[in-house]
């Protein structure tokens, strides 16, 4: 699978591109998620796609957490953001950690970087093969009606002392699949302003096929409309 820059050598900017979210805020909202749905009555928690590792530094005191990503440079910041964490290098499709967990989470829409219909079911099904039973599964689906809206412009900004970013993009859709061309023009103190686009391709799944992905991977699944953040919904599944 190919590394989007963002993902890869312009990792380092990703938790400044972000700076907008309240990492800790969703962290909480993870929490009473587990407290209401999780039948496992456990505290093992498996993060997917954890990017920096920025969620599991407040779930790690409470948790014994483990992250998986595809970027070993998003990896190597997540040591540094989440010590004490276990972070492996690992593709959610092909997961195979001989282990299972409590509560396994993939937020931000990762989901949609599996593309197809066929990977979804497949992950799903790789997610169900990890819980215990009783064990919660919490998706942040990706979902064109919810955040990936055809033709809309976007702009994030990071004004740091030292550091400038801007990002802007106009999503583009092709049948099921979202088209993100991420302009960044980035300027680090000292040097000249760097410009770069960085391709998105993600499958666009809608919240009626990830529910059926997961009734069929062994979960009772449910929809919330209102989830970790403003414009994200949540699907969440209990392995019977």
């Amino acid at each position: 699978m190919k590394t989007q820059a963002i993902h890869g050598k312009l990792a380092k900017y990703y938790d400044k591109v972000y700076s907008y979210r309240n990492y800790l805020d969703e962290a909480v909202r993870v929490q009473n998620l587990i407290m209401k749905y999780l039948e496992s009555g456990g505290n093992t928690l498996l993060d997917v796609a954890c990017g920096t590792g920025l969620h599991l530094k407040y779930l790690k005191d409470d948790f014994s957490c483990t992250g998986i990503d595809i970027s070993r440079p998003m990896l190597k910041i997540a040591r540094k953001n989440a010590v004490g964490v276990n972070f492996k290098e690992a593709d959610m499709k092909t997961l195979k950690l001989e282990k299972q967990f409590d509560v396994i989470t993939c937020l931000l829409s990762s989901i949609g970087y599996v593309k197809t219909q066929a990977n979804l079911e497949r992950t799903v099904q790789n997610f169900a093969t990890h819980l215990k039973k009783g064990g919660l599964l919490l998706i942040e689906p990706s979902d064109s009606d919810a955040f990936y809206v055809k033709g809309e412009p976007r702009i994030v900004t990071y004004d740091g002392k030292d550091t400038k970013i801007a990002r802007v993009n106009v999503t583009k859709t092709r049948q099921i699949t979202a088209i993100l061309s991420m302009h960044f023009i980035i300027a680090d103190r000292g040097k000249e302003a760097s410009y770069i686009v960085d391709k998105h391709e993600l499958g666009l799944f809608g919240i009626n096929k990830t529910l059926k992905a997961m009734k069929d991977a062994g979960l009772k699944s449910k929809y919330l409309k209102n989830g970790l953040m403003s414009g994200r919904e949540l699907v969440l599944g209990i392995k019977k």
